[in-house]
């Protein structure tokens, strides 16, 4: 087909948020039988990672128009059909599965005909797990056709195709008013000018999960039908009352009678039928149709329904034997097509639980969600639950909970603890395969779980915390008798570190289920901006006030006590040596005091603030030992940071970071939290040789080479896949 040629078809599929199955439905359609078409895929606004699987199609037959905000499925079908070229436009779900000869089929069944507008096809059920299910047919032939429209839509949607020529010349397009059966609508105002049929093979698979609008919005769905069908039984029975119309909708769409008024039910479905056969003629398909509708019913019913049609029981009886044939038929059929188009599996659907967006955090879930075989959605409990003031740009689908904080709670949990029950519904609107939540002292962390424990959905915990250090007897007891459980029910557990890991496997997780997922850096950005930075390390000197004889001690922490800050200051002071020089990067109340004590014990200190990337970059590069003596620190971000830029390590044993990025002696020291000594005599080492601290600085930039990115989303993806496997 020349690329000004107008194809025969147009396949038009609108998709929001589908990545899951998104590229099945389109692979499943570039390679028909019939490759004179064009696919326009509208993505309906998505915040998955459908844009980027559809990117990735390099077919010039695919075509994708973007929604700025979402229209709903009417809308952006609308705008796929004004985009067609073709005089044929086809349908397809964009969780949906076409077999290879379905154009082609119909194609050749609309064009026999020229009274035939609209083709639709047979459908077979296709599980999550791609299982194919049970065999579903519509009518065939016009009048079959005519009849069904009378109680609910005479096509499977996502199987039909149309004449656009005929919509076009009739003004006829989808109605938004109609929601999720807008498809039914249109097609009745379809029947009104022209014909309709249904091809009796089985031509898409259509996938069954409880996603599906048909299963969330059912009873939306069954009212506007409700109403469709009314309206087309008024039209061919005027005079019917509307009791009794409505009696014989609810006959004919099998959605059951009142109790006792069967018979008058079956009255008035007898007396549709024969206004439909004098518009239409006596129709043998039509009257089994409404013969098996009577014979449901009960009482005098089944009576009618051998008047109507003598031999129905010993034709349903033979129907039932093709039926099981057909169904064998069909499911060889999809395992074969399904196997030819070599489509990887299905994305994980992920939703992480976390308190809140972290700029370490962030960057990972990002790249795990540009991930094919991911569908992430991160819901966060709060903005911020321990008064950040960080400003994160998230790359990630995302949604933030509305809560209220508990008062008294910080006190206790050093964090908000915002209640939050909309993390329920989020939760039921994100289907996850997988939940992995982040710590258990939220309410949003704590409901989560048992959400998950409830449902029987696999969770995977995300743990910073370690057991090093003293913490308060009621915390240690709760965490002895609460973590235990919640560890040996996970699937497994994503820890940051060494610590955390050795924290959870104590607590009874298999060793083997534990995968690292660190709090870390873009440690090659950070390194190769050293790189370049070091050619102004004087002038960098300089702006912090100090010259090139000084030993710049820098440390990037909260003014805060459990960072050990005052002890740093004592031990510069316990060096005894003028050229040792602190500078520390971050704010917070304990400014004043550790002022106070640098200016008593004569310590040259500098409070830079909080600085931005940049700048932070510029210090750790004036710098010539980083240290960071917290009491408490489940990681300590900074240390990659550090680590990265070239500097040697002066770190407490408190420090979650110290036990994966420090070697004793080889890049730096290790201190007991709270030591002055000790700290003051790592600090006087490191000042007396120069040479020392530029080879510990090469190593500590080596060791942070392997805590990149790239290690913890592998071991994200990793996880969540065992997870669903079990």
């Amino acid at each position: 087909m020349a690329a000004a040629d107008p194809p025969l078809v147009s396949v038009v599929l609108a998709v929001h948020d589908d990545a899951r199955y998104i590229r099945v439905a389109v692979e499943s359609v570039l390679r028909q039988t019939l490759a004179e078409l064009e696919l326009i895929v509208i993505d309906d606004a998505s915040t998955d990672s459908t844009p980027t699987l559809l990117a990735a199609v390099s077919d010039p037959r695919l075509i994708v128009l973007a929604n700025d905000e979402r229209l709903g499925l009417a809308a952006s079908l609308d705008r796929g059909f004004e985009r067609a070229r073709a005089r044929y436009a086809a349908r397809l779900d964009a969780d949906d599965v076409a077999f290879p000869e379905r154009l082609e089929l119909q194609l050749a069944r609309i064009r026999a005909e020229p009274r035939v507008a609209v083709v639709g096809t047979a459908v077979l059920d296709l599980d999550e797990a791609r299982r194919p299910g049970r065999l579903h047919h519509m009518p065939s032939g016009a009048t079959a056709v005519r009849w069904h429209a009378l109680f609910g839509a005479p096509f499977f949607h996502p199987t039909v195709l149309v004449d656009r020529e005929l919509l076009e010349a009739h003004g006829l397009r989808y109605d938004p008013a109609y929601l999720e059966s807008e498809d039914y609508d249109l097609w009745t105002r379809v029947l009104a000018v022209a014909d309709g049929d249904n091809l009796a093979q089985p031509l898409v698979l259509k996938r069954v999960h409880e996603g599906q609008a048909s299963k969330r919005r059912r009873d939306l769905q069954a009212s506007f039908q409700r109403r469709v069908s009314l309206r087309e039984i008024a039209r061919v029975a005027p005079e019917l009352p509307t009791e009794d119309a409505e009696l014989a909708w609810a006959l004919g769409s099998g959605r059951g009678v009142p109790t006792g008024s069967g018979k008058r039910a079956a009255g008035a479905y007898l007396e549709l039928l024969r206004r439909f056969e004098r518009r239409h003629g006596v129709d043998s398909t039509v009257r089994r149709a409404a013969a098996r509708a009577l014979a449901r019913a009960s009482g005098s019913s089944r009576l009618r329904a051998l008047a109507l049609a003598p031999a129905l029981p010993a034709r349903i009886a033979g129907e039932r034997s093709r039926r099981r044939l057909d169904t064998g038929a069909a499911h060889a059929r999809t395992r074969s097509w399904l196997a030819e188009l070599s489509i990887p599996p299905d994305p994980v659907r992920v939703t992480v639980v976390s308190p809140e967006p972290t700029p370490y955090r962030a960057p990972l879930f990002d790249r795990i969600a540009s991930r094919p075989e991911v569908d992430l959605t991160v819901i966060y409990a709060a903005r911020t639950v321990a008064g950040r003031t960080w400003s994160v740009d998230l790359g990630h689908p995302a949604v933030f909970l509305h809560g209220v904080p508990l008062p008294g709670a910080r006190r206790l949990l050093h964090h908000d603890y915002p209640l939050t029950p909309g993390i329920l519904r989020a939760l039921r609107d994100a289907r996850p395969d997988v939940v992995v939540v982040s710590g258990w002292s939220t309410f949003a962390s704590q409901a989560a779980l048992a959400w998950c424990r409830a449902r029987g959905v696999p969770d995977l915990l995300l743990v910073e915390s370690h057991d090093v250090g003293p913490r308060a007897g009621w915390r240690r007891a709760v965490k002895g008798v609460v973590v235990p459980r919640l560890v040996r029910g996970a699937a497994g557990a994503l820890v940051v570190g060494t610590l955390a890991r050795d924290s959870v496997v104590a607590r009874g997780a298999p060793p083997e289920r534990v995968r690292i997922f660190a709090n870390t850096v873009d440690v090659p950005a950070w390194e190769e901006r050293a790189g370049r930075l070091a050619g102004r390390r004087d002038e960098l000197r300089a702006a912090l006030g100090r010259s090139e004889r000084d030993v710049i001690v820098l440390s990037v922490a909260r003014l805060a006590p459990e960072k050990g800050l005052d002890t740093l200051v004592r031990a510069v002071a316990e060096t005894g040596d003028a050229r040792v020089a602190l500078v520390v990067a971050g704010g917070g109340p304990q400014g004043p005091g550790l002022t106070r004590l640098a200016q008593e014990l004569g310590v040259r200190l500098l409070l830079a603030g909080d600085l931005p990337e940049q700048s932070l970059a510029e210090a750790y590069v004036a710098a010539d030992v980083f240290a960071l003596l917290s009491l408490h620190e489940p990681w300590g971000v900074v240390v990659n940071e550090a680590a990265a830029s070239g500097l040697p390590l002066l770190l407490s044993e408190r420090v979650g970071a110290a036990h994966d990025l420090l070697r004793d002696g080889d890049n730096g020291a290790l201190v007991p939290a709270g030591d002055v000594t000790a700290a003051a005599a790592a600090l006087r080492a490191l000042a007396a040789d120069p040479g020392e601290r530029v080879r510990m600085g090469a190593r500590s930039r080596k060791l942070a080479r392997s805590w990149g990115y790239n290690p913890s989303v592998e071991s994200f993806v990793a996880a969540v896949r065992k997870a669903t496997a079990r």
